[in-house]
């Protein structure tokens, strides 16, 4: 959708820090608020006063990918309190992220990251209100996941984001951004950078991001509670992978036979969590988008608990590219 359709229709607010974090929002033409964010700043271009601004694809979407109203307008409030237009680069539901780019007289710098998140960590969640008044909350990335989430890459806080403060950065004791809080049901959530900051890679290589499709809700056997994690190690000399939690109608990984109940390895790659597997698989898409491959073959160990055996199998999965590039 050409930039221009937008000028005059419903707009999105996203909300800057002076680590550059920003408040993005979502208006209808009529000045009705659709949603607002908050976000921080992904690159500087400072020869041309270029900025792009890193949020939640809610600003612009619903989760299952279709925007608010047939057109809106976005708008991005900086730490200084001047309201400047944005214009959507690229939308991602399955990450939840969106890229917007504002362009203005104004310096902004880009913050530093760290290399990504960690089960019990502690950290601080940061966001703005609609006065860019900076809020912090802290808390700990919590010792769990949730199979019932569609996607893999999330990580759970263990404290509230403040309202409006989906898309905006989660730090260290350094200071360094290390994941982007969303709020999510049934908690607010957490993806590592190193997930988003991958996505951006690809998409400014590409104009898409994209990731095999396994076709399976899992959960990580590390983060099972102690009598579990003994009860499989004893058995079934079990130590690692993850449960499928549930298997979707018609997909590869039902064709070949894997059932809810199963615990599955990944042979290629000695990932535990559910994180380290989003980033293993996204890892996967650069072939694909480089034209070498339309499907990838995973080696995993199958553990048939119910019938007391395990095998080796390979199956075929193929990619799927979740973004949307705004023309």
């Amino acid at each position: 959708m050409p930039w221009s359709a937008h000028k005059t229709r419903p707009w999105c607010c996203v909300w800057l820090v002076p680590l550059s974090v920003f408040h993005p929002q979502s208006l209808l033409a009529d000045g009705e608020l659709i949603s607002q964010c908050t976000g921080i700043v992904i690159g500087w271009d400072g020869a041309n006063k270029c900025a792009k601004i890193l949020t939640s694809c809610s600003t612009v979407c619903d989760f299952d990918g279709e925007f608010h109203k047939p057109t809106f307008k976005l708008s991005v409030r900086m730490p200084n309190r001047t309201i400047t237009e944005g214009r959507l680069l690229f939308f991602n539901v399955h990450y939840g992220i969106a890229l917007l780019e504002v362009k203005g007289d104004f310096q902004l710098q880009v913050p530093s990251f760290g290399l990504g998140i960690n089960y019990g960590q502690d950290v601080f969640a940061l966001a703005r209100d609609e006065n860019m008044s900076l809020m912090v909350r802290h808390g700990t990335i919590s010792w769990l996941d949730y199979p019932g989430l569609l996607t893999n890459p999330y990580m759970f806080l263990s404290c509230d984001i403040p309202e409006g403060g989906s898309g905006g950065p989660v730090v260290d004791h350094d200071g360094n951004i290390i994941g982007i809080a969303f709020d999510r049901n049934p908690g607010p959530v957490v993806i590592s950078i190193t997930t988003i900051r991958t996505c951006i890679e690809m998409w400014h290589q590409f104009s898409r991001v994209a990731r095999p499709m396994l076709g399976m809700q899992l959960k990580a056997v590390e983060l099972l509670d102690v009598s579990m994690r003994e009860e499989l190690c004893l058995e079934y000399n079990i130590t690692g992978g993850f449960i499928v939690n549930l298997v979707k109608v018609d997909s590869t990984a039902e064709r070949i036979g894997i059932r809810r109940g199963d615990v599955i390895v990944f042979k290629d790659n000695r990932c535990s969590t559910l994180p380290q597997l989003e980033d293993y698989l996204l890892s996967l898409g650069w072939g694909y988008l480089q034209g070498l491959s339309f499907t990838v073959d995973l080696k995993v160990e199958v553990h048939n608990l119910a019938d007391s055996y395990k095998e080796s199998i390979t199956f075929p999965v193929p990619f799927s590219d979740v973004s949307k590039r705004v023309d």
